[in-house]
C-alpha cells in the first residue's frame, strides 16, 4: 500500500534525482507552518515542462495518473486513500517559489515547503476563484495561519489580495481573522 512515506521518497529523492525540483504547497504545507488540518491529498508545485518526467517517475512508484487538467496533474495509487497533485507552474513564478521555499524535515523526509508568504498567497489564489467551493478550506486556511503567526492584515494580508486576490476575499479574511482574534 502506498502511504505517505512513499510519496515524501518520490519528491524528496526520485524526482529530483531526475531533475525535477517540487514544492510542497497545500494541506500539508498549512501544518508544516503550524495549523493542522486533515487532507486527503498531497500537493506539490511543479515546472509545468516536467510534468513527463514526473508522470513516469510516479507511474513507476506505482502511481496512476488519474487525470490531467490544464495546470494540473492527479495520481494515485492502489489501496491508498491519498491523492497526489502536481500543480504546474511557468518558470519565473517556480524559481520564485523555490528561492523563497523552505527545506524542511517532514516525516524524515528533507522536502522543500512552500513559505508562509507563498502559501498563503496560493491560498489567496485559490479562494478568490472559486469562493463558495474554497471557503471551508483557504478561507480557515489563511484565518488560522494568519493568527498563528500574528500577521498584520493591513500590511501582510492586504498586499497579497491586491496580487492573488480581490478587495472582496480581502474582507471575507479579515472578518474571519477578526472573528478568531475576539474569540
Amino acid at each position: 500500500m502506498t502511504n505517505l512515506k512513499t510519496i515524501l521518497d518520490v519528491a524528496s529523492r526520485q524526482l529530483p534525482a531526475e531533475g525535477v525540483d517540487c514544492i510542497l504547497i497545500g494541506g500539508f504545507a498549512v501544518n508544516y507552518h503550524g495549523y493542522t488540518r486533515n487532507t486527503l491529498d498531497v500537493d506539490f508545485m511543479i515546472f509545468a515542462e516536467q510534468l513527463d518526467t514526473v508522470r513516469r517517475i510516479m507511474t513507476q512508484a506505482g502511481f496512476t495518473n488519474i487525470a490531467i487538467q490544464d495546470n494540473v496533474a492527479f495520481f494515485s495509487a492502489p489501496g491508498s486513500p491519498l491523492r497526489v497533485d502536481f500543480l504546474r507552474v511557468d518558470r519565473d513564478t517556480m524559481r520564485e517559489l523555490l528561492a523563497n521555499a523552505i527545506l524542511a524535515t517532514v516525516q524524515g523526509f528533507e522536502i522543500k515547503v512552500a513559505a508562509l508568504r507563498d502559501l498563503i498567497g496560493m491560498k489567496i489564489f485559490a479562494l478568490s476563484q472559486d469562493v463558495p467551493r474554497r471557503m471551508g478550506k483557504d478561507l480557515p486556511d489563511i484565518a488560522y495561519l494568519s493568527v498563528l503567526h500574528n500577521l498584520d492584515l493591513e500590511s501582510y494580508i492586504q498586499p497579497l489580495c491586491s496580487r492573488f486576490g480581490t478587495s472582496k476575499v480581502y474582507d471575507l479574511i479579515r472578518i474571519q481573522v477578526e472573528g478568531l482574534r475576539t474569540s
